[in-house]
């Protein structure tokens, strides 16, 4: 069963200070171009961490203690996504990923600059049926069966920053 949980202020505010910083000194390049082909763009960039890196380590352990889910492999990265021309909803399941846990970093809040989720009606259409807006520091868990897509394309949303980790 596909299921989705938010936990507020997911990490510490020192620890948020430090990762937002870090993620306004990196640099963001665009996925790869199957990916930019298949979603019909890049309305996203990212820059990937490694497991291992201070980063991995405090966001598995959060991700165990408040989701009580044990991470056995783990791939993360900072995204930079501003979708304001249509949705894209999408699943991770195909990567080979089981969950994953977005973390909104920094952004303006609000409902259109979050993360929308959507359910298959009878002849396959998809509906947005979950509107979690932005939030700072928020986190959202899910299995990555469910469909998603940034909200920007709905209206009064703007580029955010967020922490996408995704789970084998």
């Amino acid at each position: 069963m596909s299921k989705v949980f938010i936990k507020e202020n997911f990490f510490p505010v020192d620890v948020y200070n430090q990762i937002t910083q870090e993620m306004f000194s990196v640099e963001y390049i665009a996925p790869p171009k199957d990916l930019r082909e298949a979603l019909e763009g890049s309305y996203w960039h990212e820059h990937k961490l490694l497991e291992q890196s201070d980063v991995g380590v405090v966001t598995k352990k959060l991700i165990k203690d408040n989701f009580k889910f044990n991470i056995q492999q783990l791939n993360l990265k900072y995204t930079m996504v501003g979708a304001s021309d249509m949705p894209r909803p999408h699943v991770d399941s195909s990567t080979g990923a089981t969950h994953q846990c977005l973390i909104h970093m920094y952004g303006e809040e609000a409902v259109n600059n979050g993360t929308g989720f959507y359910h298959k009606k009878e002849n396959d259409e998809l509906e947005l049926s979950i509107h979690v807006g932005f939030k700072p520091n928020r986190a959202i868990f899910f299995s990555s069966d469910v469909y998603h897509a940034p909200l920007q394309w709905a209206g009064n949303g703007s580029w955010r920053y967020s922490l996408a980790t995704f789970f084998f």
